[in-house]
């Protein structure tokens, strides 16, 4: 009997595996008896794409007029003055980053104040005498191309292109000999969309993967520009007279802040 049972009992446990070997699978397990699959990781934040910012920031440089004509002196007279201002204005660009390095394209457009004026060198001996230089301006633009490499969140860029200025250079003498002021003997202007280079570089963080700020320098000079007037000596016209700018120049320091798309 007790041989019976024994064999009874291996009997039955043999069929249960049976059973359970031909049964399938077991079901898969609830939801919440699932572990979680961790998100793929985010790819890493890179300089590639178009973006669109604002800038701020000075310019400061030099300015020079000659009189090619001897409107007061025998030629050639030629003096100079600084002038400065402020610069503000929006870009659009693109970058493509490959590896390390950073290719990109950059315009700018915005409002420059090139704001400087001063005596002419053979008027300053004489007391009362105003034969002045002046130059001014609006709005400018740049078009520039940027290389540069990329260390993490940081970009250190090289930029470089051509800047287009609305410019007006003046002569303006608004004294006789005499030193009776009152009546202009001179005013010989030109305002012009005038065109030079521009260099520079700066450094560029981003965060966020969209949000990105810089500090920048440029470099600029104009081309020369050639403006004329008539003058007057005790209301009677005495004929035109020839001055010339020759390339505007100066720096630009400003900050600017992008957004990348």
């Amino acid at each position: 009997m007790k041989q019976l049972t024994c064999l009874t009992t291996a009997v039955c446990a043999s069929l249960a595996l049976a059973i359970s070997a031909f049964g399938g699978p077991e079901p898969l397990p609830s939801g919440k008896e699932m572990k979680q699959v961790a998100p793929a990781p985010l790819p890493e934040c890179n300089w590639t794409g178009f973006y669109i910012g604002l800038n701020v920031g000075g310019q400061w440089g030099h300015s020079e007029d000659i009189d090619e004509d001897g409107y007061f002196a025998p030629p050639p007279n030629q003096w100079g003055y600084d002038e400065s201002g402020v610069i503000a204005g929006g870009q659009i660009g693109y970058n493509y980053q490959w590896n390390w390095l950073v290719l990109g394209i950059e315009g700018d457009l915005g409002y420059m104040n090139v704001d400087g004026d001063g005596v002419a060198k053979f008027d300053r001996s004489f007391e009362g005498s105003d034969t002045r230089g002046h130059s001014s301006s609006d709005f400018y633009t740049t078009i520039r191309g940027r290389l540069g490499f990329a260390w993490g969140h940081w970009l250190f860029y090289g930029t470089g292109g051509g800047i287009g200025v609305n410019l007006e250079t003046r002569v303006t003498d608004d004294c006789a000999f005499s030193g009776a002021c009152g009546d202009e003997l001179i005013h010989a202007s030109k305002t012009d969309f005038n065109w030079g280079w521009t260099g520079g570089g700066g450094v560029e963080y981003m965060f966020g993967c969209h949000w990105t700020i810089r500090a920048e320098y440029l470099r600029y000079q104009l081309d020369d520009q050639n403006f004329s007037g008539e003058a007057t000596f005790l209301g009677t016209p005495v004929g035109a007279f020839r001055f010339k700018a020759p390339g505007t120049e100066g720096n630009i320091v400003r900050a600017a802040l992008n957004y990348k798309f």
